[in-house]
């Protein structure tokens, strides 16, 4: 994926969750989001996907309306519909059904004139599992520095 191509992205996933599952679907958006996009006025920080009526809704995603727009008439924060095809609607809501599961937007992206989303099927880590994580990462480092101080004496 290009780096021009992305709009917002969600950080520290890796440190709170532990990504199972990643899924590219569309979004149906106004035509005032589609300029607050374009503006990358956007926050996906909070949001996560909800399956409402057999539907995938994303919810607590905020779009920051432009001065020129009515802000009359503009709810930020309304839940917007995503579009899946009928098999991975299935595996979302299988998904959590399943206790410990949630599903989460990773990304938003352009692909060529359409806006998508990478929903990610997560795990919520605990304490314990994030300090293993950054131990392991902190053991590879050293591992890489003894090897390379090794390879530099020979």
């Amino acid at each position: 994926m290009n780096k021009n191509n992305i709009i917002c992205i969600k950080k520290n996933i890796s440190v709170n969750y532990d990504l199972q599952k990643e899924i590219d679907v569309g979004i149906i958006l106004y035509g005032w989001e589609i300029k607050s996009l374009r503006k990358n006025k956007i926050n996906i920080k909070y949001s996560y996907v909800s399956i409402i009526d057999k539907e995938a809704y994303l919810i607590n995603s905020e779009f920051q309306p432009l001065i020129t727009s009515n802000i009359n008439f503009i709810n930020i924060k309304r839940d917007r519909k995503l579009l899946l095809k009928k098999q991975e609607l299935y595996l979302l809501s299988n998904y959590i059904k399943q206790k410990g599961y949630t599903v989460i937007p990773l990304l938003i992206f352009w692909k060529k004139h359409l806006v998508k989303i990478k929903i990610g099927i997560v795990k919520g880590k605990k304490n314990y599992d994030k300090r293993m994580s950054i131990k392991r990462r902190e053991w590879l480092i050293t591992r890489s520095r003894s090897i390379k101080n090794l390879s530099k004496k020979y």
